[in-house]
């Protein structure tokens, strides 16, 4: 995240405390479509937007993400130390395009603004989500 500070002038930033989700796959049925991350996202969309709602729409956007996984229980204790500096990626399911996508729908503004994005997923004993907007 450090290359986008350096960007752009003015930034906000936002923690997500909680388990990082991702944008479930659209069902289809009979004549219509069904979104199944949609009541995840409407729990999101008012804390984004008290926070980003004041952003300018018309300026470029960047977006920084950094997905902090929780650890898994079943990895042994070495493995679980290593993970305990928040530098250990994380290369299992969700994929980071699918988490990546189910907060930029949130945002509170059209996102054909956002032209450039960082994305990283790590271990942490603190799951969460950090979001850093710059404009």
């Amino acid at each position: 995240m450090a290359m986008m500070k350096q960007c752009l002038g003015m930034t906000k930033s936002l923690t997500i405390e909680g388990i990082p989700k991702a944008q479930k796959r659209h069902r289809f049925g009979k004549g219509f479509v069904y979104d199944p991350s949609k009541k995840d996202k409407a729990q999101l969309l008012p804390l984004l937007r008290s926070r980003f709602g004041s952003l300018p729409t018309t300026k470029p956007v960047g977006v920084a993400l950094v997905f902090y996984m929780p650890i898994p229980k079943s990895y042994t204790k070495k493995k679980k130390a290593l993970m305990q500096d928040e530098t250990y990626p994380h290369t299992n399911k969700p994929d980071i395009d699918n988490m990546m996508k189910f907060y930029l729908d949130c945002l509170p503004f059209d996102d054909k603004v956002i032209y450039k994005i960082e994305a990283e997923k790590i271990y942490s004993p603190r799951p969460r989500v950090e979001m850093l907007i710059l404009y």
